[in-house]
């Protein structure tokens, strides 16, 4: 189950916990994706976030998961990184 562990400041990203082989893997969708994927160069409000995470909520499960396992998802989700040291 992906879970939204809320917003970095200081990485301008969303945090999205996911379970994968029991151990929690934690990515980070960057505010740019967002805003690309809404047409706009300025920042998403907080709750169009969300909506936008919920929707695609299988592609970005699979993107972590593609990039948990070492390989690099596809554009637009090639963007999404996963935090060290999980």
């Amino acid at each position: 189950m992906m879970r939204v562990l809320g917003k970095t400041q200081a990485s301008d990203a969303y945090r999205i916990g996911l379970d994968i082989d029991g151990a929690e893997v934690v990515a980070r969708i960057p505010e740019a994706l967002l805003s690309a994927e809404h047409g706009t160069d300025e920042k998403v409000p907080h709750q169009a976030a969300y909506e936008w995470i919920e929707a695609r909520a299988h592609a970005l499960v699979h993107a972590i998961r593609t990039l948990h396992s070492g390989a690099r998802p596809r554009a637009p989700f090639d963007q999404i990184t996963l935090e060290p040291g999980r």
